[in-house]
Formats: C-alpha cells, structure tokens, sequence
C-alpha cells in the first residue's frame, strides 16, 4: 500500500499549477532529453518531496511505476481521427535519487529506448494540428490509462498545444488545464498541456485518500525550481556519468 493507490470514494479535489514553458526548455538545452523529460523529472521530484512530508519511507517506495500516453504510429492500432495511435508507455519515476539531474537523465533514457523501439510522433506534429488537439489526446489518454492491465501507480499524460492564441467566439483562451479522471484504486492522475508559451498542470485526487493534494501541486513547483537552479549558474553541475567531488577551496 502506498499513498497513491487505495480504495476511491466519490469526491474529488483539482490542483492546477502554471509554469513558463521557456524555463522547461532551458532545462532541456542545459541536460538533454526532451520536454516530456524534464516535465516528467518535475513530477518525479515533486513526488519525492510530498512522499517525505508524508513521512513515507523511501526505503519501502523507491520507485513510482507510471503510465505516460505517448502518440504513435502503430499499423496494428487503431488510429484517433487526429491520424496517430495512442499507445501506453511503462516509466519508472525515480522518486528516491536525490539529485534532480539524475532523476532528469533516468527518466530520458526510458524514453529514448522506447523511441528505438516504437514510431512515435513528434511534439511539434502534435502542436502543429489544426484546431486545439490537446482536449482530444487527452480524452483517449485518459482512456488509455483506465483500460490498462499493466501495474503502474500513477498516469501523467502531456500533450504539447499550439503556442499560438487561439480564440472562441472571439475570446481569447488564457489557460488549458487537463484535468483526468482517477483510474480505479489509483488516488492521483495528472494532466499536462503547454499552450501560448506556458505549461499547465491539472492534478486530479481523491479527497478523501489525499486531502493535502494542493501539497503535491507545491512540491512539483519546487521541483522544477530544483531543476532550475542547475542550469541558472549558482549550482556547479557535474557532466552525465561523471562525479565530481569540489574541494573547500572552490
């Protein structure tokens, strides 16, 4: 048993967050990966930080299997009218490393052998589809999560949106939050789109099973700010698969 399964009750609580889109990039130049990655590298971190507040040990739950929707090109699936296939993919978020650099660097590289393996479709194909993709993806997304037979704890589906404004009746659109439904037995599930140069979080949970949701929404924060500060300057950071130990002198 752990804080992010159990049995559900009927209430819900939404938590949503908003970050630049421009510092997750940042991030993306300085280390590597993709944007997908570091968002997943924030989840993981602020997962890690709300587990301790929780006085979870992290001997007993050193890793979080997730479910992330990644679009497809897949002949044996069939594809969503938006011409791709949503397909599950399996990544273990690796919420006892404390560096957040070495979270960043596990997560890319699940990500890169299933690009080896799979046909997926790039985030600038899917930000490039006419109209306002992201409510679609992340409808099937949330199918996806639901109709699973893997075992995994928590769903975090992203789809990149245009970066352009886009406008209903003349309004214009200030904020996307996705917000998924719980898949049963799992307590949290998150939503992520980026549109108009920011990102949004969505984070779904149980009421009753986590009632300090809003501290989870924190926790990500931070995290990101963690992540932040490694390519701002005022941390030294060492090279991938390298340690380096800095003497007092430094």
């Amino acid at each position: 048993p752990t804080p992010l399964n159990g049995t559900l009750s009927q209430q819900r609580l939404v938590v949503t967050l908003q970050a630049d889109l421009a510092d997750f990039r940042r991030i993306r130049d300085t280390h590597g990966g993709t944007v997908n990655d570091v968002i997943l590298a924030a989840v993981t971190g602020g997962l890690r930080a709300w587990l301790m507040t929780r006085q979870q040990s992290l001997a007993g739950v050193r890793q979080v299997p997730a479910l992330v929707p990644v679009s497809v090109i897949d002949e044996e699936l069939d594809p969503t009218q938006l011409g791709s296939a949503v397909a599950p993919h399996f990544v273990v978020l690796p919420v006892a490393e404390p560096s957040p650099v070495v979270r960043l660097h596990q997560v890319s590289y699940s990500f890169e052998q299933h690009q080896a393996h799979a046909r997926t479709v790039s985030a600038q194909r899917l930000a490039g589809i006419s109209g306002f993709a992201p409510a679609t993806f992340h409808v099937i997304g949330s199918r996806v999560a639901a109709e699973s037979e893997h075992d995994y704890l928590l769903s975090v589906c992203n789809v990149p949106g245009p970066q352009e404004p886009r406008y209903a009746a003349g309004s214009r659109l200030v904020a996307s939050y996705p917000i998924h439904p719980l898949a049963e037995g799992h307590t949290l599930a998150i939503g992520v789109t980026s549109y108009d140069g920011q990102v949004f979080f969505a984070i779904t949970a149980d009421r009753d099973l986590v009632p300090d949701a809003s501290l989870v929404g924190q926790c990500i924060s931070e995290a990101l700010d963690e992540l932040l500060d490694t390519v701002s300057g005022r941390r030294f950071r060492a090279p991938r698969g390298l340690r380096v130990v800095k003497n007092s002198g430094e």
